[in-house]
């Protein structure tokens, strides 16, 4: 009789257990949403490529507010959406944020509850309304940023004649020159001395 029980209370667990781990899978958690940028730190002027990305069906909207010759917001929709921002020039280092956003179909029906007061002493509770039971699902939002570094454009001057690189100095001629004068006067103190031994 006792392990009639024991068994009982064991499958009354586990169909409990089952139970609620199946009212967990119904409520999806909210979708991994990424936005890949191709290079954060870019010359002011150029184009950067960017790709969103989710787990889930999304209808995308994607903003740049820097954004040149184009629209500052881009919209698409399935897993992925991916496009480019042309970025305006800037005379100093300008930092400019993009954000994706993702809006989904979480397939959890929205509950409508309207408020019902009393002038018992209980408080007010809640009651789910009939027309609950046939709204659709929500529409749930997700979204994810990124920061655009933008460097400014180096200019063709006439100490660098358009190199990356800055002209730190004068010519290095006359190092070439020393250097092989010391070559030259290293090597005629040697023959000078193995011609003494000689003789």
């Amino acid at each position: 009789m006792i392990k009639l029980r024991l068994v009982a209370a064991a499958a009354i667990a586990a169909a409990a257990t089952l139970l609620s781990s199946g009212a967990a899978q119904a409520y999806p958690d909210i979708p991994n949403v990424t936005l890949t940028i191709s290079d954060a730190t870019i010359v002011g002027g150029n184009t950067f490529n960017y790709k969103a990305s989710a787990d889930v069906e999304c209808e995308w909207t994607v903003t740049y507010s820097e954004a040149v010759n184009g629209s500052a917001t881009q919209t698409g929709n399935g897993k992925s959406l991916s496009g480019s921002y042309d970025t305006k020039v800037v005379e100093s280092t300008f930092k400019s944020p993009i954000k994706a956003t993702c809006k989904y179909d979480d397939n959890v029906p929205a509950v409508s509850a309207k408020i019902q007061t009393s002038n018992e002493v209980s408080p007010a509770f809640f009651s789910t309304s009939d027309a609950a039971k046939v709204l659709p699902a929500a529409i749930q939002t997700a979204d994810a940023s990124a920061t655009i570094t933008l460097l400014p454009k180096k200019g063709v001057d006439d100490n660098n004649s358009g190199s990356d690189l800055p002209d730190t100095g004068g010519s290095n001629l006359w190092i070439l020159v020393l250097g092989g004068a010391l070559v030259v006067a290293g090597g005629g103190v040697t023959y000078a001395a193995r011609r003494r031994h000689t003789h």
